[in-house]
C-alpha cells in the first residue's frame, strides 16, 4: 500500500535498531489532526512516537520505518520498551474521549468553543468505557486505511493473523507476550484506545484474522514461561 513520508520523525527521534516484530498495537491519538500529533512528538525528546499515523480522510503518514521503533505503550513491566521494540503503532487520527455538558460534546476535556464537537459519536451506552460515555467516531475512510495497512504489515512481518475475540478487556499479563493485533486499552487499564466503536469486524474479516480465547491467550502465555513459572501457573489454571 501507499503511504506519505512527509510527516517524518528525524533518526535521532526514534530508535533504529531493527528487533524482529511480532505485534501490531492500534491506537488514537486524541488530537485535532495527524500533523498536531506529528508535532507533538517533535516537541519531545524522549523517542516517543508510532511508525503509522492514519488521518481522518484515510491518508497514512509513515513516521518513521516500522522496523525500527519508539516508546509509544507506557508499558511499567519487565525491561523498559520490551514490549515497544517487537510492536508496530498505528495511531487513528482521532478526539477520543468527549466530555458532554447541557446537551453538547467537547473534545479535549475542555469546554469552550474551540473544543466543540460536531463529529460523528459513538456512544458506548450508560454504563461507558473507561469513564467515558461519547467517544469521536473513527471515519469510514481511517478504518478502511487502518485495514489495509494492518494487512500489509503482517504479511511484510509474518505476524500471526490473530487477535483477541474481546477488546475491550484489560489483560496485560495474558497479551504482554502476545503475537498478532491488540490496541492499547487491553495492555493499560488508564487507556481507552481503541474504545468500542472500532470496526473489529471488518479488521477480522479483511485482514484474515483468527480470534483468540482467553484460555488460547492463557495457554500462550504459559508456553512463554520457564519450566519452575510453568509448573507454578499450571498449579494456577486447574485452581481456575
Amino acid at each position: 500500500m501507499n503511504s506519505r513520508t512527509d510527516l517524518r520523525l528525524p533518526a535521532e527521534q526514534y530508535f533504529v535498531e531493527k528487533p524482529k516484530k511480532d505485534l501490531i498495537v492500534l491506537h488514537h491519538t486524541v488530537g485535532g489532526s495527524a500533523r498536531s500529533t506529528f508535532d507533538y512528538w517533535r516537541t519531545d525528546a524522549e523517542h516517543v512516537g508510532t511508525a503509522y499515523i492514519v488521518e481522518r480522510d484515510g491518508t497514512v503518514y509513515e513516521v518513521f520505518p516500522p522496523e525500527c521503533w519508539a516508546y509509544h505503550l507506557g508499558l511499567k513491566v519487565g525491561p523498559i520498551g520490551v514490549v515497544d521494540k517487537r510492536s508496530i503503532g498505528i495511531e487513528i487520527a482521532s478526539e477520543g474521549p468527549l466530555l458532554e455538558r447541557d446537551g453538547k460534546l467537547y473534545a479535549f476535556g475542555r469546554v469552550a468553543e474551540q473544543t466543540l464537537y460536531s463529529g460523528d459519536v459513538f456512544d458506548a451506552g450508560a454504563a461507558g468505557f473507561r469513564g467515558s460515555r461519547y467517544f469521536a467516531a473513527y471515519t469510514p475512510q481511517a478504518m478502511a486505511a487502518v485495514c489495509e495497512l494492518v494487512d500489509s504489515l503482517i504479511t511484510r512481518f509474518k505476524i500471526s493473523r490473530q487477535t483477541p475475540a474481546e477488546h475491550s478487556t484489560f489483560d496485560l499479563n495474558g497479551l504482554r507476550n502476545y503475537s498478532g493485533v491488540v490496541t492499547h486499552c487491553q495492555l493499560r487499564a488508564d487507556k481507552s484506545d481503541c474504545h468500542p466503536g472500532m470496526a473489529w469486524e471488518k479488521l477480522v474479516a479483511e485482514c484474515d484474522l483468527r480470534t483468540t480465547t482467553h484460555l488460547d491467550i492463557k495457554a500462550s502465555a504459559f508456553h512463554t514461561m520457564d519450566t519452575k513459572a510453568a509448573r507454578r501457573r499450571t498449579c494456577e489454571l486447574i485452581a481456575e
